[in-house]
């Protein structure tokens, strides 16, 4: 059952997306924010549903272990937002990316070792782990594609 978000974690969160990646604290406006089970944050639209008491509204964005780790889903959906730490790759490592495979890259200096978004031709595809060298691949398996060409 998801509970309303406390403050704090919502600020530590939204601190996070401007410091990390960029991100204008104004798109959070229109949305609520929900704790679920294993530390997972969740948002969901201002809509309420009526006449039922849903298990889970809207989608998790941010899981909250350590530090807070981004989800595909919400580099999919809020990539467009991003303006910094984020990678753009050419088309073959693009499909060892979507088959789930970790890319060694020429060094960055634009991007700080941690989460970031990875992108192709300004698509958003989702979520990795850059610490320099090595892009650690964080798509969730069920997200994992075989693409033969772009």
């Amino acid at each position: 059952m998801l509970k309303p978000l406390l403050k704090e974690k919502k600020h530590l969160i939204q601190d996070y997306c401007i410091e990390r990646f960029g991100m204008d604290s104004e798109i959070w406006n229109n949305y609520k924010w929900y704790s679920g089970s294993k530390n997972k944050i969740y948002i969901a639209n201002t809509l309420d549903i009526e006449r039922i008491v849903p298990e889970s509204k809207g989608i998790c964005i941010f899981r909250l272990d350590k530090s807070p780790k981004p989800t595909t889903n919400f580099l999919q959906l809020f990539g467009k937002y991003v303006s910094k730490n984020f990678l753009e790759i050419n088309n073959e490592d693009t499909i060892k990316y979507c088959k789930g495979e970790d890319l060694i890259l020429e060094n960055s200096n634009s991007i700080i070792p941690g989460f970031i978004l990875i992108t192709n031709k300004n698509r958003a595809l989702g979520c990795g782990h850059w610490n320099g060298k090595l892009l650690k691949n964080q798509l969730p398996k069920s997200k994992f594609c075989k693409i033969n060409f772009l």
